[in-house]
């Protein structure tokens, strides 16, 4: 059990029960981090109240206890139940908790509990489950909860518990992982400016054990960021909380982080903001006046007094809430916009279904326009103000200074307010703008112009000038004018500009018909003046004269509607011509009065009856002419007719209106009186009589016209004659009648109706007022008169529903015709008549029939109605008795029904209806008689047997009605079917019986009865032949023809056979004249006994080949009348001379050049016939084809160069038997799209290190001018001019030479292609080699028989005879071959084996020969990757040579380890390689795989890079003195300086200086790694060698240990033990956590090149550090020797200046020495370098005698020689285990990295008791990457030894962290104080350390300490040494530097005097950099 009660027994604390409801409880982030930190014992043991549990149902207690009462509240548990909640958590996976559950009686009384839990994997419940417990009251139950989780998940389940009076559940909860975010509890900003963002970021960690799915909310003013996201498990992340308030005041909120798993955790936060001290300079901003279009500028300061950031925005609006209320306006308008044209689109949508469609894009644009409003930061903007900036920030403590510009458009003041809304302060800041604008300065030279007296209608011209006073241009324009004399006026121009200063000169015109006196104010805008300009004008206008030469028009008495004229004259007595319009005011203005001529001739007219007329009163006065010019003195004369239409006397005037004079200038009086005549009738009643209906009558009215005036009459339309029972109409209906006259209008009259008619007709006199004359027209209808017989009908005794009929005849006695319809007065009357209406001519006869259909049995009786239209109705009685049943069928169903002969095996169906026609139901029985109901209900056809066996009797009928019985409502009809089937032929005779039982009837009764019968057939056909064959046998002289055979058919049955016969090709059926039968031929017909001769005809050659077939198919016979079919089988044979051959296709597949290959194929005669055979090779085919296929290239990637292409050539082989491949040879296909085996590209780049020095024939391939040898003969993939190329000149393949060179004899053909530098690369040795054999191939043409070859060519074989045909496949050198071979049999088919081969070599392409892993930990594993392609036709296997052995997470140093070592690889697959690589050496490292492909040889790939580690350089000197491994290699160090200055004066004086040669030179040995496969012999050496120095290193140790004091040895040792424990136990945690670190490779740091001019390289360095392989130099030779680092600079103290070397050779890094190989040496200039070696060894010597090293160079040396011996030792440990496990995993390469170092010493010499002595000791970062290291000052305690820094975190590279050494000897006795003071340097992995490059600016936090957990770590010790004395005087004696003894002052000056400054330590490890492409660099100057 791993949580839980483990089994406990002891009753848990119950805490007391919660009064009120748990109110939810705001939980705090380390509430919640304590809360998930707890077990589940703790959590139970923290629950301080208990919870009632939540009922879910309650019981009846009367049915459950006998207990009815409770004291409980009923709303209320009986039980307490605690834990109220059971929750788990902090548990273990598979281990069992447990959980003590207690139920507790709440009640008075004893009471029942049942606890209950469905079935879980995961939950158990241990006690009295499933049945009921009693519990006393107050006692408790106590259950346990047993929890087995199967993985640390959450998990839910639930108890039951079951009470008497209620039901409530137990919830148990199981917590699983949960995420922990350290978030504080509170977070408070203090005092913050208002509106203002001021931030707090926290770093939040996940302390759980799961990751984090959050989201972060908050309330404003509070935002947090970010909202959501997810947290792995102990990862940081930065939370950014930001306080920005609106306004004053306290704020307080809650940050809520809401986990995925539904915790809440609330931070609470709290604000305060305050307005800070930020203003305008003031208040209101006044600008000069301004002319408009001009401007003026002025400024306002906004000072901010603050300490911090002030932003602000110019505003126009006061508040924030007045501009949401304006976008809120804004917004409410683009939504009605929006609305109105959303429903213009759904109207225009109906019409046209396509524009629905831009519904959706119109929303989209609207509520763009809404966000862009809704986003639109309200910014001041304004066309005469403005402001500029506006908006920005202002820093701390500083002003801004806004520009105010006015432009004024119009002349008048403006004013403004503007709002600042600045952060800092809550109200926007009120700024007042005020400014006045000028407009433009025009005036009049004169304002007002007298005109005097003027002619009417006459032209005058005037001039007026507006000039421009002011100091802007003006615009002026003319304003209409309003008065009529004043429109009289013309201004041109009466617009314009005037300029500053300018005139403008206005012509005016004037022309006028009004005379008078005329004053007139023409106004002129002047746009931006306040009012505009006035310019008067005043003056007279005179008029003509006339008259007429009569007083007045007297027209009298007239008549209404006849018109009179009168005439008078006008005459002009003015002296100017006069245009005139006369008129009549008081006429009308409607149309023309109407005259009684239009009256009688058009019956439209609407004016006979008063009121008739139209609103508008008619125009009645016409004048003739009514306008025109008179001449001056001259007259016109004048016509006036009246047409009066208005009844009364007439008061008017003829008016004369002068055109340009004025309106009624004189009037001539007119008077005149209207009458209408009256008129009267002679017969105004006219008596028409008795008239028939419909037949027109005449009579005559007569009217007379006693007055003095003529009349027009009209009679009017009859109105509503279609209602009326009279009709009258008059063919006169209008005329006119004379004074005193008489006339006669005829009247026509028909009666429509019956009976006595008195009508009345309506004579209207036009223009009368009074009511119109009445004629009564007098007349009585008259119908037609019909005689009917017989008058009554007796039909008598009758059959049931059948038609009984009798003939009723009518007569027509009238001249009108007589419409009847006639109808039964019964309502479901069982007669009918017909035709039940019609129309009787006049004084005809019509028949009408009588029919009776009785529906039951009985006497029926009914009338018959007769109907006469517009006479009288007649009713005639009828009768009859009906006698029968009512039960009929539609088709005959008699007493008898025999059926024709019907085949057997098919049903028999004779389908009818029946009806019930009576008024009863009827339920209907049909059987059949002699059998019983049980056989009838049998199914039909049961007995299907076709045993001819006759039988006494069938089981069952043959015929059965369906349904057997069924119910008829009355005038129902349902269907029916009489079904016979028999199984056998055979004669059938059965009686059908039908009985019924009617209505109520209870006793059934028979109706009907039926005879059938009928006789079942079968069908017999005689065939004359059951099977038909066809044999023919093709030889070669035989002709195929086509065969027939006869067949027979004859019908043998008593019933015509409808026959269809089938039959597949190659058989055809024919008729009896060996015709074929057409496809689509109805069936055969035969009648009884009838026989058809037909053939069977078929075709021999219907296969078109000469292939030996066999034909078998089968005539179908199907009969149309039964499932009987007859079949007959019809095969066919043909053979010809055949052979059978297996395989059709021999592929040789791909094989090596120079070989050949045999296969065979098995041919056998499988025809009856003997075969004679030959062999051929088909040449006439494209697919034959013999090509050269060139081995696909190995190509090896190459930067592109610029402006750099290479020439690629293909050459063309042209045979008879060889096809060209392409005859657009110019089109250069990628290889990768190429076909297998089609890869011909010969052009392609070589890599110079691939490439041997004296290679003549260079394929295409470029190389670096500067490396090319200069006995070159051809450079390779240059582009030769032919003239210049030497006739002997080898054949380069990618040079461009001129055909003209090229031999007369030649067959080649060679073209060329240009293309860019990346489309090709180099090619592989072994591809050269093969491409430079086959160049020597000059004429190559293959005929097909030199490549394959079949045996036997030829032979017969007999039938059945098989025999094996040989093939050979001949491999000439890189072709691919396809042919055909041709089998030709004769008299038979040709038969076709495809032969296909193809020789080519193996051929592969890797990505890349050259690994550069740039800079990297020494330690750690680096990875690299390599694409192996296979470019060939087939597949090949690789390997590596040599592969490791160790895994690849923990090779060797030295050697990689490829993953995976060997695989085959498919034709054109590729295959990625993983290499693992581990440096194991400090500085360059390089080494070499070699793969393998196939039998090639194999390929080569360079692996490179430099190794480094975490360091540090304390600028105080080793002591080596008594430590026997550090002298050893302190003097391997002076042994090898020695030899190197020597070697390089002997090389210097003897050879010249030459320019260094390419690292890549192969001629250069390359230099392997020590520990590289087959350097076994070394190793050992190394290894017998270390053993030595190790028994060396033991006994120094042991000396030195029994000098020492016996605490401090142990003190030591417990810290070395401690150390190495501590390193080996933090190893697996720390590389854990700083894998979680991130992988992105470091930034490599920038260096400007060097000023200095190039430096040539120096000698090379001893032989042991020259074992290090090169690094590969660039190829760009300016920036080469600037690279190269001198050999080895003299380190010399500062004491020593006289030796320090020059400037040049100070700043090469002394780790670059060993870059440099042997063969450097002898090409050294000696100018410069030659003192180098000797001053560093007088450096050296003088530095290490008594056994310091000062020299920084000789420490490093040192230190990489202890690294390298440590490697070498873990390698022996590793080559002593087993070679599964030989390998460098984690730990060992970890403990690389432990090495053990000289000690630092620092002597504080002699200090005297009392006094301090200081002293600054400087820590530089001498590696790449950020250091980080802890000084231990613990040890320091009470040895009077002080500093004043214990760590730094990610110390950058070449920076120096100072310390300050305090020795205080107040405390301390006197003696000498000796202390080593340790200082743990940790190496990170290599990804910690590229994420601690990347973060270490300014410097990692305590929570980036924490990250950077090391994996390993070295200790540097700094030797403290002191000597505390009484007084100042020193003892006498040199310091014993094996035993240290204290120093001297000027000893220790002296010795501490010679550390380099900083600057001498950064331009020395500056040179260490690592540059950007991974080579070593030198430093060019000292960084800053």
């Amino acid at each position: 059990m791993a949580s839980g009660f483990q089994g406990t027994e002891g009753k848990p604390h119950i805490p007391k029960l919660a009064r009120e409801a748990e109110k939810p409880v705001m939980l705090t982030p380390s509430a919640f981090q304590k809360q998930m930190s707890l077990t589940t014992k703790q959590r139970l043991a923290s629950i301080p109240q208990i919870n009632l549990p939540q009922i879910v149902q309650h019981r009846d207690m009367s049915e459950t206890s006998n207990h009815k009462v409770s004291a409980v509240d009923p709303d209320q548990t009986l039980f307490h139940v605690f834990p109220s909640e059971v929750v788990f958590q902090n548990y273990v996976p598979h281990e069992v908790c447990e959980m003590p559950l207690v139920l507790r009686n709440r009640d008075m009384v004893p009471r029942l509990v049942k606890v209950t839990m469905e079935s879980s994997p995961y939950f158990q419940l241990v006690g009295p489950s499933g049945a009921y417990r009693k519990v006393p009251p107050g006692m408790c139950s106590n259950l346990r909860i047993v929890f087995t989780p199967g993985e640390n998940k959450d998990y839910f389940h639930c108890l039951v518990c079951t009470t008497e009076r209620e039901e409530f559940i137990v919830p148990i909860w199981a917590i699983g992982a949960r995420a922990v975010l350290d978030f504080p509890d509170q977070l408070d900003f203090s005092v913050c400016p208002v509106k203002y963002s001021t931030e707090k970021t926290l770093m939040v960690r996940n302390l759980g054990n799961r990751e984090a799915r959050y989201q972060i909310s908050t309330q404003s003013p509070f935002s947090v960021t970010p909202t959501m996201g997810t947290l792995g498990i102990g990862d940081i992340l930065q939370v950014t909380v930001e306080f920005h308030p609106l306004q004053i005041g306290d704020y307080s909120g809650s940050l809520v982080v809401h986990y995925d798993t539904g915790e809440d955790t609330h931070t609470s936060l709290h604000g305060s903001a305050v307005n800070v001290h930020i203003r305008l300079d003031r208040n209101f901003v006044t600008v000069e006046k301004t002319y408009i279009t001009l401007s003026n500028h002025s400024t306002v300061t906004i000072l901010n007094h603050s300490n911090v950031t002030a932003r602000f925005q110019w505003k126009a609006f006061a508040t924030q809430a007045e501009e949401d209320q304006l976008k809120q306006r804004f917004c409410h308008r683009l939504c009605q916009e929006e609305n109105a044209q959303a429903d213009n689109f759904l109207e225009w949508s109906r019409a046209d279904t396509t524009r629905g469609e831009r519904l959706s894009l119109l929303s989209h644009i609207y509520q763009n326009e809404r966000a862009k409003v809704q986003g639109d930061p309200m910014l001041f903007f304004d066309d005469i103000f403005t402001i500029k900036p506006v908006e920005g920030e202002i820093w701390p403590n500083f002003s801004a200074e806004i520009s105010v510009t006015f432009r004024p458009r119009e002349a008048r003041l403006y004013e403004r307010v503007v709002y600042c809304d600045i952060s800092g302060h809550e109200t926007r800041l009120p700024l007042r703008l005020i400014g006045e604008g000028l407009g433009p300065r025009l005036r009049f030279l004169f304002e007002e112009l007298d005109i005097g007296k003027v002619s009417v209608i006459s032209l005058h011209r005037y001039k007026a000038v507006l000039v421009n006073k002011g100091p802007i241009e003006g615009l002026f324009s003319l304003l209409p004018p309003t008065t009529a004399v004043g429109s009289c006026f013309t201004f041109l121009p009466q617009q314009g500009i005037i300029p500053p200063d300018g005139l403008q000169a206005i012509n005016i015109s004037f022309r006028t018909t009004i005379p008078g006196e005329f004053k007139e104010e023409f106004q002129f805008s002047v746009p931006q003046a306040p009012k505009p300009l006035t310019f008067t004008i005043r003056g007279y206008v005179i008029g003509p004269t006339f008259h007429f030469n009569v007083r007045a028009l007297h027209f009298g008495d007239v008549s209404f509607g006849f018109p009179r004229t009168l005439s008078c004259r006008l005459t002009n007595t003015s002296l100017m011509p006069m245009a005139f319009t006369l008129h009549i005011p008081g006429d009308g203005s409607g149309e023309p009065s109407l005259t009684s001529s239009d009256q009688t001739s058009s019956n439209t007219h609407p004016s006979w009856r008063r009121g008739a007329q139209g609103l508008t009163k008619p125009m009645e006065f016409t004048i003739t002419p009514c306008r025109g010019t008179i001449c001056s003195q001259a007259f016109q004369d004048i016509q006036v007719t009246l047409c009066s239409n208005t009844v009364g006397p007439y008061q008017m005037e003829l008016v004369v209106d002068v055109v340009g004079v004025g309106k009624k200038v004189s009037a001539l009086p007119i008077t005149a009186r209207c009458v209408v005549p009256p008129l009267r009738a002679l017969n105004p009643i006219m008596t028409f009589g008795r008239c028939y209906l419909n037949v027109p009558y005449w009579k005559m009215l007569k009217l007379v016209n006693d007055s003095d005036f003529p009349g027009c009459y009209r009679v009017l339309p009859q109105e509503h004659k279609e209602e009326d029972a009279v009709w009258y109409f008059t063919p006169q209906p209008r005329g006119i009648i004379k004074a005193h006259s008489l006339v006669e209008i005829p009247f026509i009259l028909k009666t429509k109706l019956l009976g006595e008619h008195d009508t009345t007709a309506d004579v209207v006199v036009f223009g009368s007022e009074d009511s119109p004359l009445k004629i009564h027209l007098e007349s009585i209808g008259q119908g037609p008169v019909v005689y009917v017989y017989p008058t009554e009908i007796n039909l008598g005794t009758i059959p049931v529903v059948e038609d009984i009929s009798q003939t009723l005849h009518l007569s027509n006695q009238s001249v009108i015709p007589a419409v009847f319809w006639a109808e039964m007065a019964g309502t479901c009357s069982r007669w009918r008549i017909e035709p039940s209406k019609g129309v009787i001519p006049p004084e005809s006869e019509v028949s009408l029939t009588v029919t009776a259909n009785l529906d039951d049995t009985g006497k029926f009786e009914d009338k018959v109605k007769l109907f006469i239209e517009n006479s009288e109705v007649n009713i005639i009685p009828v009768q009859a008795v009906g006698v029968g049943t009512t039960i009929v069928t539609d088709k005959p169903f008699s007493r008898e029904l025999n059926f024709s002969p019907h085949f057997s095996l098919t049903p028999y169906c004779y389908q009818f209806k029946i009806t019930n026609k009576g008024r009863h139901t009827h339920q209907l029985f049909w059987t059949t008689e002699g059998f019983s109901v049980v056989q009838q209900r049998r199914g039909l056809g049961t007995t299907k047997d076709k045993s001819t066996s006759q039988v006494p009797r069938p089981a069952s009928p043959v015929f059965k009605l369906q349904p057997p019985q069924m119910e008829l409502l009355p005038g129902q009809t349902k269907d029916m079917v009489l079904e016979g089937f028999s199984s056998t032929p055979q004669k059938v005779k059965e009686r059908l019986l039908c009985h019924a039982m009617v209505g109520r009837e209870k006793r059934k009764k028979q109706i009907m009865q039926v005879d059938v019968s009928c006789e079942f057939v079968f069908p017999l056909v005689q065939i004359s032949s059951r099977e038909i064959v066809f044999h023919v046998e093709k030889r070669p002289s035989d002709v195929l023809t086509l065969l027939y055979k006869p067949l027979s058919l004859k019908n043998n049955c008593c019933l015509p056979l409808s026959i269809v016969l089938d039959l597949k090709k190659p058989f055809l059926i024919c008729d009896v004249d060996q015709q074929p039968l057409p496809e689509d031929a109805q069936p055969i017909k035969l009648d009884k006994g009838e026989e058809i001769h037909l053939h069977i005809q078929f075709n021999p050659a219907y296969e078109k080949d000469l292939y030996s077939w066999v034909a078998e198919k089968t005539l179908n016979m199907e009969f149309m009348e039964h499932p009987h079919e007859e079949q007959i089988t019809i095969r066919g044979e043909v053979y010809f001379p055949n052979l059978h051959i297996q395989p059709k296709a021999l592929d040789f597949g791909c094989i090596i050049n120079g070989t050949e290959q045999v296969d065979f194929v098995a041919m056998t005669n499988c025809s009856p016939i003997p075969v004679h055979y030959h062999w051929s090779f088909q040449t006439d085919s494209q697919v034959n084809t013999i090509r050269f296929n060139p081995s696909p290239p190995k190509f090896k990637p190459k930067p592109p160069k610029k402006e750099r292409n290479s020439l690629l050539s293909r050459r063309q082989f042209s045979a008879e038997s060889v096809e060209e491949p392409t005859k657009d040879l110019e089109a250069v296909q990628d290889p990768a799209q190429q076909p297998a085996g089609s890869e011909d590209s010969l052009g392609a780049e070589q890599d110079p290190a691939q490439q041997p020095a004296g290679s003549e024939d260079s394929l295409g391939a470029e190389q670096d001018p500067a490396q090319q040898p200069a006995g070159s003969e051809d450079s390779l993939g240059a582009v030769q001019d032919p003239a210049q190329q030497s006739a002997g000149s080898e054949d380069v393949l990618g040079a461009v030479q001129d055909p003209a060179q090229q031999s007369a004899g030649s067959e080649e053909s060679l073209v060329a292609k240009v293309l860019p530098c990346t489309a090709v690369e180099p090619l592989s040795l072994e591809t050269m080699k093969g491409l430079r054999r086959f160049t020597g191939v000059e004429n190559l043409a293959l005929r097909m028989e030199e490549v394959f070859d079949v045996q036997p060519v030829s032979g017969v074989l007999q039938p059945g005879e098989s025999q094996r045909v040989l093939f050979t496949f001949f491999g000439h050198p890189n072709i691919v071959a396809r042919v055909t071979a041709l089998c030709h049999v004769e008299g038979g088919p040709t038969y076709e084996v495809e032969l296909s081969g193809g020789t080519s070599d193996l051929s592969y392409h890797l990505d890349t020969y050259d690994i550069n892993f740039g800079l990297q930990l020494f330690n750690e594993v680096i990875q690299a990757e390599v694409t192996l392609q296979n470019t060939g036709v087939f597949g090949f296997t690789y390997k590596v040579l040599d592969p490791s052995t160790a895994r690849a997470d923990s090779p060797l140093p030295g050697e990689p380890v490829v993953v995976p070592s060997t695989d085959y690889i498919e034709p054109g697959k590729k295959r990625v390689l993983k290499v693992y690589y581990l440096p194991g050496v400090v500085g360059v490292f390089c080494s070499t795989l070699q793969i393998q492909v196939g039998h090639l040889e194999p390929a080569e790939i360079s692996l490179k890079g430099e190794g480094t580690f975490l360091r540090i350089s304390v600028d105080l000197p080793w002591i080596v003195k008594g430590h026997a491994k550090f002298e050893k290699i302190l003097k391997e160090i002076k042994e090898n300086l020695q030899e190197e200055r020597q070697s390089d004066e002997a090389d210097v004086l003897s050879e010249p200086a030459s320019v260094e040669p390419p690292m890549d030179d192969p001629g250069i040995e390359e230099q392997q790694h020590p520990l590289a496969p087959g350097n076994e012999e070394i190793l050992k050496e190394t290894i017998e060698k270390e053993e030595e120095e190790t028994q060396i290193d033991e006994a120094v140790a042991i000396e030195e240990a029994s000098e020492e004091s016996s605490e401090e040895s142990s003190e030591e040792s417990s810290e070395e033990s401690s150390e190495e424990s501590s390193t080996e136990s933090s190893t697996e945690s720390s590389t854990e956590s700083s894998t979680e670190l991130s992988t992105e490779p470091p930034e490599e740091p920038s260096e400007e090149p060097p000023e200095e001019p190039p430096e040539e390289p120096s000698k090379e360095p001893p032989e042991e550090t020259s074992k290090v392989p090169s690094e590969k130099p660039s190829k760009e030779p300016p920036e080469e020797t600037s690279k190269v680092p001198s050999q080895k600079p003299s380190k010399v103290p500062s004491q020593k200046p006289s030796k320090e070397p020059p400037e040049e050779t100070s700043k090469v890094p002394p780790e670059e020495t060993s870059k440099v190989p042997s063969e450097e040496t002898s090409k050294v200039p000696s100018e410069e370098t030659s003192k180098v070696p000797s001053m560093a060894a007088c450096d050296t010597d003088s530095d290490t005698d008594d056994g310091i090293v000062w020299d920084t160079w000789v420490q490093r040396e040192m230190e990489q020689m202890l690294i390298k011996q440590h490697v070498l030792k873990q390698q022996r440990i590793v080559t002593s285990r087993p070679p599964e496990l030989r390998g460098f995993d984690k730990n060992i390469r970890q403990k690389l990295v432990q090495i053990k170092l000289p000690n630092y010493i620092l002597d504080m010499g002699r200090v005297t008791r009392g006094d301090t002595e200081t002293h600054t000791v400087d820590i530089t970062n001498t590696g790449p990457f950020p250091v980080s290291f802890q000084i231990e000052t613990h040890v320091l305690q009470d040895t009077g030894f002080s500093l004043d820094l214990d760590q730094v975190q990610c110390l950058p590279y070449c920076n120096t962290e100072r310390i300050e050494v305090l020795f205080d000897s107040t405390s301390l006795p006197v003696g000498e104080v000796d202390v080593r003071l340790p200082i743990k340097v940790p190496q990170l992995l290599g990804q910690a350390v590229v994420w601690a490059q990347q973060q270490m600016s300014p410097g990692p936090s305590a929570e980036l300490s924490v990250l950077l957990q090391v994996t390993g770590s070295y200790t540097v010790y700094i030797h403290l040494f002191a000597t505390v004395t009484e007084d100042s005087i020193q003892k006498e004696g040199p310091p014993d530097l094996s035993n240290p003894s204290p120093l001297t002052r000027s000893e220790r000056r002296k010795r501490c005097g010679g550390q380099r400054s900083k600057s001498a330590f950064k331009r020395i490890f500056q040179a260490e950099r690592p540059a950007k492409d991974g080579e070593m660099k030198s430093a060019s100057k000292e960084p800053n």
